[in-house]
């Protein structure tokens, strides 16, 4: 793992063990590793006219020079933060460019070798340095970027953890070291809880696997735990979709779609991820992250397409097909918060559908809600975040397609259409969220994994954390 340190002390001023990086107004495919006169080693990067220099393009910047970094083999550089002479991201403001800077680094430096021979001559990143005097306020942004990112982080050691090595007992171990020494309290309710609380859909979703399904509940009270009467005290839920690994159950996936179905429990990893960075901050937030962990896993005990299950709500689904399992242990997640915490507002991540894919591609996940000043917040601070959101309709023209001649719904088309699957996903969700509660769902699959273009390493990308931690700073109830 590579240190992120910071020195009062300019870029000229650093020991020599250091490589400089230095940002010149070349263009961006100019490189060059020189060394100077006096014997210090210099790594020159074009990064184009800095007038040019938008937020995406800082946030890939970053990255890059940790990516460059460990392709020439450097074990320490040092760089300073400066973005005069770029009018959109002076407009951003200090704090946020300390605290990006720091975020990117955390996430650029990321490996997962958990399952890798030890490679004995490779020269690792051993430390980055950054550079230059910050006031107490950008010193406390860089920090929080630190932590935000490092939270992010830990989501990715989650989702990419083989499926035999984070079950859904596994996972509810992982929440527990997540927020060990936090303030943070984690509790895990086991089948026959689940059983007695009626959650017939995260039931039904396990009952293939050997490891039965957990509810893990994290809560976090910044504020002091609230009573019915504190209206402001009332709580941001977040809740992830928490599937181990996705066989696809009876409807089995085919080849080529499940060999990175251990990521299926991404959302739940970033709500796990999400209340550690929240602990570790100390806000003065009240925050229930909420993580329905099953694996939908093929036996002579699964699930079967016709199958009829009961809801927490009360409301019967049909299983059409058991490959649309995520919807399902969501929906009991989203009647547990509103039944227990009477949130301020609810939002559920989740790997949820391939056909957000289809829609978007690979650059930013879906919203779905009906709550225009919500999904206005949410594109905004997708943005400012760098964890994209757009949105998609969530009109109730969709939910005619969900309804049931044998239950009150049905967890797909009854008539199996194969469009607007990820709207479908929403529509089914939106059965079981009280329509006095502020809610999005954030179909998070266009995000699961990295892509060339964002200079990362290959595998889980830890969103939406950096949006979650954001959103909960600035939600205001």
């Amino acid at each position: 793992m590579t240190k992120i340190n910071r020195t009062n002390k300019e870029l000229e001023q650093v020991n020599k063990k250091y490589c400089r990086i230095i940002l010149t107004d070349d263009l961006p495919s100019w490189h060059r590793l020189v060394e100077t006169k006096g014997g210090q080693l210099e790594y020159r990067m074009g990064i184009g006219k800095k007038k040019e220099m938008t937020v995406r393009a800082y946030r890939t910047l970053i990255r890059s020079i940790v990516q460059t970094a460990k392709s020439h083999q450097l074990d320490n550089i040092a760089l300073e933060i400066n973005v005069k002479g770029s009018p959109q991201l002076e407009n951003m403001g200090t704090e946020w460019t300390h605290r990006t800077v720091s975020e990117n680094l955390q996430l650029a430096q990321y490996e997962f070798n958990k399952y890798k021979t030890e490679e004995k001559d490779k020269v690792e990143l051993k430390e980055i340095l950054v550079c230059g005097k910050m006031t107490a306020s950008e010193k406390k942004a860089f920090e929080a970027g630190l932590i935000i990112g490092e939270g992010a982080n830990f989501t990715r050691d989650i989702s990419n953890t083989s499926g035999d090595d984070m079950t859904p007992s596994l996972l509810a171990k992982a929440a527990q070291t997540a927020l060990k020494g936090t303030k943070a309290k984690v509790i895990t309710l086991d089948i026959k809880a689940i059983k007695k609380l009626e959650m017939g859909l995260l039931e039904a979703v396990g009952k293939g696997a050997s490891d039965s399904s957990r509810f893990i509940i994290v809560e976090y009270w910044g504020l002091g735990k609230p009573n019915k009467s504190d209206v402001e005290k009332k709580p941001v839920v977040l809740i992830g979709k928490g599937i181990t690994y996705d066989s696809g159950g009876l409807n089995v996936k085919p080849s080529g779609s499940m060999h990175d179905m251990h990521m299926d429990m991404s959302g739940g990893g970033a709500v796990i991820g999400t209340m550690r960075a929240i602990a570790k901050l100390g806000l003065k937030k009240n925050v229930v992250g909420l993580i329905p962990t099953a694996e939908n896993a093929i036996s002579a005990e699964s699930m079967r397409a016709g199958d009829i299950a009961t809801s927490m709500s009360g409301l019967t689904v049909e299983i059409m097909h058991t490959d649309a399992e995520g919807r399902m242990v969501l929906a009991d997640a989203i009647t547990y918060a509103q039944k227990f915490y009477s949130p301020s507002v609810m939002l559920d991540a989740a790997t949820l559908t391939g056909a957000s894919l289809s829609a978007l591609g690979q650059h930013t996940s879906a919203i779905l809600t009906k709550d225009e000043n919500l999904q206005r917040i949410l594109q905004e601070l997708g943005e400012e975040s760098g964890d994209l959101m757009w949105p998609l309709p969530l009109w109730d023209e969709y939910n005619e397609i969900l309804k049931s001649t044998r239950a009150d719904i049905c967890n797909i088309a009854h008539n199996f259409s194969r469009w607007g699957g990820c709207i479908e996903g929403g529509a089914f969700l939106s059965f079981f969220a009280d329509k006095k509660i502020p809610w999005a769902h954030l179909d998070i699959a266009p995000r699961m994994e990295s892509i060339a273009t964002d200079k990362l390493a290959k595998g889980a990308t830890g969103e939406p954390v950096r949006l979650l931690v954001s959103f909960v700073q600035q939600w205001k109830g």
